[in-house]
């Protein structure tokens, strides 16, 4: 579709890839803001009164959203939806209150002058001749049933049906299940009850980066809001800066966000299996206090998790961008697939009933990467796991100091394949990660080191390297190349 430029005022703000069917009607096309990736089928008919005050659009469809055939509707004041929402044909959205007795696009002067938004939130689904109308906020991931009319707000993660609507299912995380629900009563203690178990907790364990702590908490929060299905856990490793104060400032702001700080520094690996036992959500989300969540990725995070909660690891491949979402069983494909990627963190989702059946959760605390170890027992308990190849963070780029990056990604590393070979790991599979990770990870780690003259610890770097690579037949031209780069230290 050619879509001129929307400052001329009588076009669309349009998305990249985004598709919008030719047989429709829009009433004011200056004040919509498509975004991208968004699909929206013929027989639409969008009358738009315009924006309330400045520039900002009437009707907004954010990332995603999939929509089907005859969408009507009526934005007098204000119509967000937001990103994912799939709306199914001949749904009915209106910002007019409906009184009694009158059919939705009926309205006094006063209704109309009124200063309302309607608002339907990231990941709902809507289905076929359903209607929205008035003053209504829908939270997120919630689904309304086909043919109902919802004029009252729905929370979050909740289906409702009916006319008017009411809420008839409340997804319960602690169990992972859909709970029917009746009446008012039901539908709030089943809500408080997942207050206490949500579905994700966000663990991040800190030390000395107030900075990028704050800011990897902007990158969550201005996402999810208060979100009851999702809990923030940071433990402070008794840092020497200002995360303290980071930490209670967003503890008085938001009920899903909890903040401990250790009286002591308990060291790295430690200081992730404490944060990772607070976490009271269905599944534990591994995060580097210096990774950010890019904007909207993490409702997108939410979603797959959702469709996929039979799966006991979610690993998210940033160098594959294809959106595919893969479900995979066994250690051999999850080791294949992950390599070196598993040692970050930040890439990895738990589910916890599974993480506390491991009997020692601290055993491999001087390693550096206690993760790992938990990865490979969790997958020994269930095999089922899911690769999502999507760009959801930003790395801030913090160099790798404190530790020793030979011990680091060379023993560490391979101590863990050969922990679990000829049990949940094959020999075979091993041999190929070894000679992967050399001319993908060991040399050019090496190499960035050097080349940005970093200050990590790069002792007995060719020492580990042969006390791992020494029978191999591609010994040799490792070394060659680490001491090429050796050579340009001195």
């Amino acid at each position: 579709m050619d879509v001129p430029n929307p400052e001329q005022g009588s076009y669309f703000s349009f998305g990249s890839q985004s598709v919008l069917a030719e047989n429709g009607y829009v009433s004011n096309p200056s004040c919509v803001s498509i975004g991208n990736h968004v699909n929206v089928q013929a027989g639409y008919h969008w009358r738009i009164k315009g924006a309330d005050s400045g520039n900002a659009p009437s009707l907004t469809i954010k990332d995603g959203c999939s929509i089907g055939a005859g969408f009507h509707v009526n934005s007098n004041h204000k119509v967000h939806i937001g990103r994912n929402v799939q709306i199914e044909p001949y749904v009915i959205i209106s910002d007019r209150t409906v009184r009694p007795g009158f059919p939705s696009w009926v309205s006094t002067s006063e209704e109309m002058n009124s200063p309302e938004t309607l608002e339907v939130g990231d990941g709902c689904v809507l289905r076929a001749h359903s209607v929205i109308a008035g003053n209504v906020n829908i939270g997120k991931f919630s689904i309304v049933e086909l043919n109902s009319v919802v004029v009252e707000d729905v929370p979050s993660f909740c289906t409702v049906s009916g006319n008017p609507a009411v809420v008839t299912k409340v997804f319960i995380p602690e169990t992972l299940e859909w709970v029917i629900v009746h009446g008012e009563e039901e539908t709030k203690a089943a809500l408080e009850r997942r207050r206490e178990h949500p579905l994700l907790s966000i663990v991040i364990p800190t030390y000395n980066r107030a900075h990028h702590l704050n800011n990897n908490l902007q990158s969550i929060y201005s996402q999810i809001c208060d979100e009851d299905l999702v809990e923030v856990v940071v433990t402070d490793n008794h840092s020497q800066d200002t995360t303290q104060e980071v930490g209670e400032s967003y503890t008085k702001l938001f009920s899903s966000f909890r903040y401990s700080r250790n009286e002591q520094n308990i060291g790295f690996d430690l200081n992730m299996a404490h944060v990772s036992s607070l976490a009271r959500g269905s599944f534990i989300k591994l995060n580097g206090d210096d990774d950010y969540w890019l904007d909207g990725a993490l409702i997108d995070f939410i979603g797959i998790v959702l469709n996929n909660l039979d799966c006991a690891l979610f690993h998210t491949n940033q160098l594959n961008t294809d959106g595919q979402v893969v479900t995979m069983e066994g250690s051999d494909l999850f080791l294949t697939h992950t390599s070196n990627d598993a040692v970050h963190m930040t890439m990895n989702t738990m589910k916890r009933s599974l993480w506390s059946q491991i009997e020692d959760t601290t055993k491999y605390a001087s390693t550096g990467i206690i993760h790992m170890y938990w990865l490979y027992d969790i997958l020994a308990l269930d095999p089922k796991f899911c690769i999502i190849n999507q760009k959801i963070y930003y790395f801030a780029g913090v160099a790798p100091e404190g530790y020793n990056v030979g011990r680091m990604v060379i023993k560490s590393a391979l101590d863990v394949f050969l922990h679990y070979e000829g049990r949940t790991l094959k020999s075979e599979t091993i041999r190929e990660e070894k000679k992967k990770r050399v001319y993908g990870v060991i040399i050019p780690l090496y190499d960035i080191i050097v080349r940005y003259g970093y200050s990590s610890d790069i002792s007995n770097y060719e020492d580990y390297y042969t006390e791992y690579y020494a029978n191999e037949d591609y010994y040799e031209d490792g070394l060659m190349k680490l001491r090429e780069i050796s050579a340009r230290r001195l």
